[in-house]
């Protein structure tokens, strides 16, 4: 019987935008805690996100370069569980239709070049 051992990463990249996915809060590192937080952050009663335009464009980069399908419609839901920084209870992530799908890192291992295949690129706000 023949193995093949496959191996898979989940790698969270972020992104260097001034303000957040869905709010115009900042970004900003190394800020005192509740400094960054907006309305959407905070789930007011009659606020809606609004997605962040440079997000978008940094999210497609990565999959023109590793020779991705980008979709051109994008689904966003919910992810109902705890948070303990995230005070509305729910993080707002890409699942069924994610904005890249498929591609291929190249690397050099030794002398051979190998692929690395990607399954999906995703965008999500920060909890």
């Amino acid at each position: 019987m023949k193995w093949e051992v496959v191996i898979g990463l989940e790698v969270h990249v972020q992104l260097n935008t001034v303000s957040k996915i869905f709010s115009g809060a900042s970004t900003a590192f190394g800020a005192e805690p509740n400094t960054q937080a907006s309305a959407v952050e905070l789930a007011f009663p009659g606020v809606l996100p609004v997605l962040n335009k440079a997000v978008v464009e940094k999210a497609i980069r990565p999959g023109l370069a590793l020779g991705s399908k980008i979709n051109q419609t994008n689904v966003f839901a919910r992810k109902n569980y705890f948070y303990p920084d995230l005070p509305k209870g729910y993080q707002i992530s890409q699942m069924e239709l994610p904005i890249v799908e498929g591609g291929v890192l190249p690397i050099l291992v030794g002398e051979e070049e190998k692929l690395v295949r990607l399954t999906r690129a995703h965008m999500e706000e920060d909890a």
